[in-house]
């Protein structure tokens, strides 16, 4: 197990790498026309198997119930959710799958371009410890 003196010196690697995933969500994101928490809500429920209630989606994005509302339902009005009304389980439409699954390769494609120049030890070493 690496010492305390090892993860603090691996700490600033690991906050780039994290930096450059925020970032590449970010512009990604701007290129399909979606707020960063949109993108991200996209992900999180192609990452899901089936419809979820809002309190998994608050839970998952750190956020409140009523902001994960609010994002389900501009999500909702762009044809990319469905999403209940009595119950609030929400889900990805087909086109919703597309564009999800679409980001999820260009976010992971920019990722590799991004964090290829960090020192990947350094990284690595950071999310071990």
């Amino acid at each position: 197990m690496p010492t305390t003196e090892q993860a603090q010196m691996a700490l600033p690697g690991f906050l780039e790498s994290v930096r450059v995933a925020d970032r590449a969500l970010l512009d990604v994101a701007r290129t399909h026309r979606l707020r960063p928490m949109e993108a991200y809500l996209l992900l999180i429920l192609l990452d899901e198997d089936g419809a979820v209630s809002t309190a998994r989606i608050a839970a998952r994005i750190a956020a409140s119930s009523s902001q994960a509302k609010q994002l389900a339902l501009a999500l909702q009005l762009r044809g990319l959710i469905t999403r209940r009304d009595r119950t609030g389980l929400t889900e990805l439409t087909s086109e919703g799958r597309r564009e999800a699954t679409d980001l999820a390769a260009e976010v992971v494609e920019v990722l590799q371009q991004r964090l290829s120049p960090l020192d990947a030890a350094t990284a690595v070493q950071a999310v071990i410890a």
